[in-house]
């Protein structure tokens, strides 16, 4: 088997290329006529099957959302005006320049022109296309609507990622001032209180709390670095650990939806990615037991997915939605069950559920509008003891010192 590059025109005339591991050319053109397209030109790659180095690094790189918003958006787009889902995947393959993608893309192509579906295909990138993801592309494929189901897909994928960029650029303030006071902090430990405790343990003079608390801290750092520096590091590898156990992730996920405002927040867009992608799998046609079987797998805190869980027993059970979710009031507001409750009576779930994510989001949008306001006390406080901790740690001691040459 060899590599061949290739380059055909399909039935509007459109020129499309890519490539094809085949025995030789014409079986290569053969496979191409069999597809609906006029071959133009077909030569073979050169080089041997090595793999260098930046072959190796693929492996290890991801597929950023944006990359994969872009891709999704493209081919709903491509599929929408009549092009065939093959030559689609090889007019995106010419356009995409990350390796990574580009990869995916190519083996993509393979296995369609080896007779597997669209969604048994994208199954083998567990990693870049979620379940939800899969199980929608394979509904649309049934029903004929990939490329309506690509452009739900491709709005949710877009949502995610508005939130993610929200999010980051509202905590980016508060991280910049944690991180300059904790430099400043070591700074004067490691700098300013070696000097200052020479001068202060000359006088013989019986030194303050705070400043006692610095130079011992010093001390510390200074002397005992190759046990503190492991002693952290092991400590952080344990918590993760421990995290990751079933009872561990379970407490650290509840804990997650305590947390003064960003608990909050977690929890609406929880919520909000929940109703959303149960929504959008209603309206591709996926039964609802599977969907929300689904979400529960897709779900990253363990608090919210065994809720979906516990709904979906009630569900098959034969209790309607908005019952279930009424028992967890802490989690689900009383107006989204509600709202839940008025969609299943009018028979326009799906429409509901994608009211309820948008009265989620919008909740969520405003507190990240209002984010640094919310977290300013916090930051005060903390500013504030370190301050006082640095400056007392300080100037007591220099106070106490003129007293003394008084």
């Amino acid at each position: 088997m060899a590599f061949f590059t290739y380059k055909a025109k399909d039935k509007r005339g459109v020129t499309v290329g890519g490539t094809m591991d085949a025995n030789d050319s014409s079986a290569v053109a053969s496979r191409l006529v069999q597809l609906g397209f006029v071959p133009i030109s077909i030569a073979e790659k050169g080089g041997g099957s090595s793999l260098n180095l930046d072959q190796y690094l693929i492996h290890f790189q991801k597929v950023k959302t944006e990359e994969l918003l872009v891709f999704v958006r493209q081919l709903s787009s491509i599929l929408e005006a009549g092009v065939p889902l093959l030559a689609s995947l090889e007019a995106l393959y010419d356009q995409v320049t990350t390796p990574k993608l580009k990869g995916i893309i190519a083996d993509l192509k393979k296995d369609i022109e080896s007779g597997s579906s669209f969604s048994d295909a994208l199954n083998k990138f567990p990693q870049v296309f979620s379940l939800p993801f899969v199980a929608m592309i394979r509904v649309g494929e049934k029903a004929g609507i990939l490329g309506e189901v690509l452009e739900r897909l491709a709005n949710l994928l877009e949502k995610d990622y508005e939130n993610v960029q929200k999010i980051k650029s509202a905590t980016r303030y508060p991280t910049l001032v944690f991180v300059v006071l904790m430099a400043a902090f070591f700074f004067v430990i490691a700098f300013v209180v070696p000097k200052f405790s020479s001068v202060f343990a000359s006088a013989n003079a019986q030194l303050p709390m705070p400043t006692r608390f610095l130079i011992g801290t010093n001390y510390i750092i200074r002397n005992y670095f190759y046990i503190v520096i492991p002693a952290l590091v092991g400590f952080i590898y344990l918590f993760r650990m421990l995290i990751k156990t079933p009872k561990g992730k379970l407490w650290w996920d509840g804990f997650k939806l305590k947390i003064p405002v960003f608990g909050t927040l977690n929890r609406k867009l929880t919520l909000a990615r929940f109703t959303r992608m149960l929504s959008s799998m209603l309206k591709a046609g996926v039964p609802i037991l599977d969907a929300l079987l689904i979400i529960k797998d897709t779900i990253d805190n363990l608090v919210v997915s065994n809720m979906i869980g516990y709904i979906r027993d009630q569900v098959e059970m034969g209790k309607s939605v908005a019952e279930p979710m009424r028992e967890h009031v802490k989690i689900i507001p009383p107006l989204a069950s509600q709202m839940v409750a008025i969609g299943e009576k009018s028979g326009n779930l799906e429409g509901m559920l994608s009211k309820v994510a948008d009265y989620f989001d919008r909740d969520a949008d405003y507190m990240i509008k209002n984010l640094t306001p919310l977290i300013e006390p916090l930051m005060i406080a903390v500013l504030a003891v370190f301050v006082t901790v640095l400056a007392l740690g300080i100037f007591l001691p220099m106070w106490d010192l003129i007293k003394v040459y008084q």
